[in-house]
């Protein structure tokens, strides 16, 4: 059995091997509805992830910043996964959580354009609807070298050869959609709600010119619509405002 603090101060026992998010449900089936992200022992960790030892449990909803940028996070891997199933031959560079948003740079022969946002979006509210359960695995250096140069992405290949000889290396999987990734996510894509795809622009691979220009799309997304439809209307105000100027 595993002992677990909450932050009320009360204690519950679990048996070992319990994840974080069944853990939630049986404390409360409503802050398992909200629940995002865990905070266990004072780092953030996947709510999909098996419980081995003691420890102080927080569940962060969505209204605590660093569960915003999580749900980011994986928003991201969610347009990746779209864009993979649209443009198969599309190799995967890097797509975090960025203030307000986040993007994802790709390397294709397909040049993207905003007519192919509307696509793109459709193929995430699919995986979305289809509810994968977003489960983070670790690899040894071997598997994971393997694994990506299997898929042709040589950028996931170039990371894994630059990490520290005693670096953890996970992936992060939903449905067939595979990547390389620290974490931590939500447990399923059907957490998401509210996205945008919002433009393009070119970035070069680690930022050096000397490197090859990838495809970078900038998107963004909230837990509700309503938040998504306010951002949206603000940003178009402060443009009105910036022209009028």
């Amino acid at each position: 059995m595993v002992a677990i603090k909450l932050k009320d101060g009360s204690k519950r026992e679990y048996p070992e091997g319990i994840t974080l998010l069944q853990a939630t449900k049986d404390i409360s089936a409503k802050l398992a509805k909200n629940a995002a992200i865990a905070l266990f022992n004072g780092k953030l960790t996947d709510l999909n992830t098996e419980i081995t030892e003691d420890g102080e449990l927080e569940i962060l909803g969505l209204d605590d910043p660093q569960a915003l940028d999580v749900y980011r996070h994986s928003s991201a891997h969610v347009m990746a996964q779209a864009v993979k199933r649209l443009w198969p031959d599309t190799r995967l560079a890097i797509g975090p959580a960025i203030e307000k948003g986040f993007y994802y740079d790709f390397d294709g022969e397909h040049t993207f354009s905003p007519e192919d946002f509307a696509a793109i979006e459709a193929e995430m509210n699919k995986i979305i609807k289809a509810d994968y359960s977003i489960v983070r695995k670790e690899l040894s250096r071997e598997e994971a070298l393997k694994l990506f140069a299997e898929q042709n992405e040589n950028y996931k290949v170039e990371l894994i050869e630059d990490l520290p000889e005693d670096a953890i290396i996970s992936i992060y999987q939903q449905g067939e959609f595979v990547d390389l990734c620290a974490g931590p996510h939500l447990p399923s894509t059907g957490k998401l709600k509210a996205f945008k795809l919002m433009s393009l622009a070119g970035a070069y691979w680690r930022g050096s010119e000397k490197n090859r220009m990838l495809q970078r799309i900038y998107a963004t997304s909230f837990p509700k619509k309503e938040m998504l439809d306010d951002y949206l209307f603000k940003l178009e105000e402060a443009k009105k405002e910036i022209i009028g100027a």
